[in-house]
């Protein structure tokens, strides 16, 4: 019985002292209607609340782009109302409620200020937020960001954007990363059935497909390894928020006013070489605009060194 008590203990003990033997801590945001995802990294005396793309991706991809500036930063990072770890009903799925969340995320910190790094569709949140919340943001980081001025959701996914992305799919580095499937039959493969008699692997699938998942996403495709999300890490049904979303808006008087950096990749699917974004901030100088060279919408992955300095400044000046 003496033995047994003393594995009993072990087993609660050791996973006690595993789970607090790690350098991030994570908990959950309670809301009316669901249970937000919530870890924190960084020993910096800043805070810094990051929120990633989408809708419906998951925080665990932006991690990367905050390496080598934990020493400097706290920062929070959560799933968003209907990703991985927050999941949620289709019916509470919408772009205001996403941005109430950030305020509800904003006030358990008790932050009286606060420094936002977005990317993507978050860029969307973080205006939004700044737009009904003025008072509250110090600090606004864009990355890969959507257009700050819009008419319709055409005019932010337009069809100039598809182009870009249809060049960025057909490089011919990328051609020549996915020919060795191709030649293995990976075209001809229309079942479980088939994909057990070909000559490809499990594995070697994941990798065509994260080929094509991080060719419209980063300019040095030779990278592709690096990049994570999709698939198990989206939630499809979460891109519901988009059609709660006004997309007549103009955000960059709001921008002006408080200390907003965009940082691009020169080859963002979204808009290569910045001339759309250059464009609508010819009269709006105090928002800062950094384009990193042959770099694409996660431009942490192509250029790290380079986007850590971007990103420092931008929450420090």
């Amino acid at each position: 019985m003496k033995n047994y008590l003393f594995h009993i203990s072990l087993f609660l003990v050791f996973p006690f002292f595993s789970a607090q033997d790690k350098d991030y801590s994570e908990w959950y945001l309670q809301r009316e209607d669901l249970d937000i995802f919530v870890k924190e990294i960084g020993e910096g005396k800043d805070t810094v609340i990051v929120v990633h793309g989408g809708f419906g991706a998951n925080h665990d991809y932006m991690t990367d782009a905050l390496r080598g500036l934990t020493n400097q930063f706290h920062f929070i990072l959560y799933d968003q109302r209907g990703s991985l770890l927050s999941s949620s009903k289709k019916k509470n799925l919408t772009f205001q409620k996403n941005v109430d969340d950030l305020l509800a995320l904003t006030n358990a910190l008790k932050l009286k200020k606060v420094k936002l790094f977005c990317h993507s569709m978050g860029t969307l949140i973080g205006m939004e937020f700044a737009k009904q919340n003025p008072y509250l943001v110090s600090h606004l980081v864009l990355a890969g960001a959507i257009v700050p001025k819009s008419d319709s959701l055409k005019s932010v996914f337009s069809d100039r954007q598809n182009k870009q992305v249809d060049f960025l799919m057909n490089r011919k580095e990328v051609k020549a990363l996915l020919k060795p499937f191709k030649e293995k039959g990976i075209n001809e493969l229309k079942s479980i059935q088939d994909i057990e008699k070909s000559k490809l692997s499990h594995k070697e699938l994941t990798t065509y497909w994260r080929i094509n998942f991080a060719a419209a996403n980063i300019y040095d495709i030779r990278k592709h390894n690096f990049v994570k999300g999709g698939r198990a890490y989206y939630n499809q049904d979460a891109s519901i928020m988009t059609e709660s979303v006004n997309w007549k808006y103009d955000y960059r008087n709001i921008l002006n006013t408080i200390k907003t950096t965009i940082i691009n990749g020169d080859y963002d699917f979204l808009d290569f070489h910045g001339e759309i974004l250059q464009s609508q901030l010819k009269e709006y100088r105090k928002i800062e605009l950094k384009l990193i060279p042959n770099a694409g919408h996660n431009s942490w992955i192509d250029h790290p060194n380079l986007f850590r300095k971007h990103l420092s400044d931008a929450l420090t000046k």
